[in-house]
């Protein structure tokens, strides 16, 4: 069950502004109105039931759509490789990371994340990255979570998701980078792809 949990949170689990502005909220406000919302709709006994999962997923999936840095994050995990893309492949391989990502995100937080509680720990700044260390409690278990975030506007947007020590873009990072190594990049956008489109 732990190993199942640090996958749905992993999989669950891009521009820079100036040190002078004023958020809105805080890094760890921004996060727990995340984890609140995405609770709150688990909850809801107006969208209980199979019948209603569509219903949850599509209100998920737009507070997925409106938190992460997808651009930073599709960068980030193919590392060097990014920079000797052509304009066509990064658009490509960006649209591409963020259904599939989007998709997996949905699906799982659907499937584990429901009542569980949430301590929030501590919030560090550094330059222009933030993060908040929470701890997720369920029955016997207490599963450290650090989310990482950037300022955008007057909020915050994630890019990464940390369980246990484990980071999503470095497994992201690593993974792909395997299949670059023993194929190709366009291998790997093609069985991207491949998989976006079984999920229409």
């Amino acid at each position: 069950m732990r190993k199942r949990l640090h996958l749905s949170i992993l999989v669950l689990t891009i521009l820079c502004l100036g040190p002078s502005l004023a958020w809105a909220e805080t890094p760890t406000a921004f996060v727990q109105g995340i984890l609140d919302r995405v609770i709150t709709i688990q909850n809801d006994p107006a969208l209980a039931g199979p019948k209603h999962r569509p219903a949850r997923a599509q209100a998920i999936r737009q507070i997925i759509q409106k938190s992460f840095d997808f651009n930073r994050m599709a960068q980030t995990s193919l590392g060097s490789v990014y920079g000797g893309l052509s304009a066509s492949q990064r658009q490509e391989f960006f649209s591409t990371f963020s259904r599939l990502f989007q998709d997996s995100y949905t699906r799982l937080v659907l499937d584990f994340l429901k009542k569980e509680t949430i301590k929030y720990d501590q919030e560090r700044r550094d330059g222009q990255t933030a993060r908040v260390n929470t701890t997720m409690i369920r029955t016997n278990e207490r599963i450290p979570v650090d989310y990482v975030m950037r300022p955008q506007g007057q909020g915050w947007l994630l890019y990464d998701v940390v369980v246990d020590g484990v980071s999503i873009l470095d497994n992201y990072q690593r993974q792909f980078a395997q299949v670059i190594r023993a194929n190709s990049f366009q291998f790997l956008l093609n069985k991207m792809k491949t998989q976006a489109r079984a999920l229409q």
